[in-house]
């Protein structure tokens, strides 16, 4: 029996996520793929700040880290669609957000009332865990006192997926809100 739903943040309940907003910024990501995912590590694990991040990347693209803000503002609005249909979930259901990310994100990127809906919130940066680890998993399920095999993970990218798979968690790729709702449904029924 499902009692969680944890949802991935960048890529499903805010904006499309780093890596694509560098690319429709102009950025290479074929060239850039290392340098980015080393320069996010540092900042999800909280090496480094948010803002460091922003200059090294804002450097890399060829835009000023203001251009660079604000392109990353535009681009990580909340996915309102998504939101509302956490509220139907919400009686049913505890609700995480699973993110990584650096400190104080969440409340950088959702209002008060958005940021009701999740009984737990965890960010990597905030808690020196990083996905795909498994403990982050772990540590998520035991913050809403569900075992894993009693939680859906659903995750834009697909090694984060398969991190919260191998712990037990029930899986789902999102790729858009319909496919999203509609796996979930699936998966709520056969539960």
């Amino acid at each position: 029996m499902i009692k969680a739903i944890i949802f991935d943040c960048f890529g499903v309940l805010a904006g499309k996520g780093y890596k694509r907003i560098y690319q429709s910024a102009g950025g290479d990501l074929e060239r850039d793929s290392k340098f980015l995912e080393a320069q996010l590590h540092a900042s999800n694990t909280g090496q480094i700040s948010n803002a460091e991040l922003n200059k090294r990347v804002a450097q890399r693209i060829g835009q000023s880290p203001e251009q660079w803000h604000q392109t990353v503002s535009q681009s990580e609005l909340p996915n309102e669609e998504l939101l509302d249909y956490i509220k139907t979930l919400k009686p049913r259901y505890k609700i995480a957000m699973l993110s990584n990310a650096y400190f104080g994100t969440a409340k950088r990127k959702f209002s008060q009332e958005q940021l009701a809906l999740f009984d737990t919130i965890v960010v990597s940066a905030e808690v020196g865990m990083i996905k795909p680890e498994a403990r982050i998993y772990r540590h998520c399920a035991e913050l809403l006192g569900v075992e894993p095999t009693y939680c859906i993970y659903i995750d834009d990218l697909q090694p984060y997926v398969e991190g919260a798979s191998a712990i037990g968690m029930k899986t789902i790729r999102y790729q858009d809100f319909e496919q999203m709702k509609s796996e979930l449904e699936d998966l709520l029924k056969a539960a």
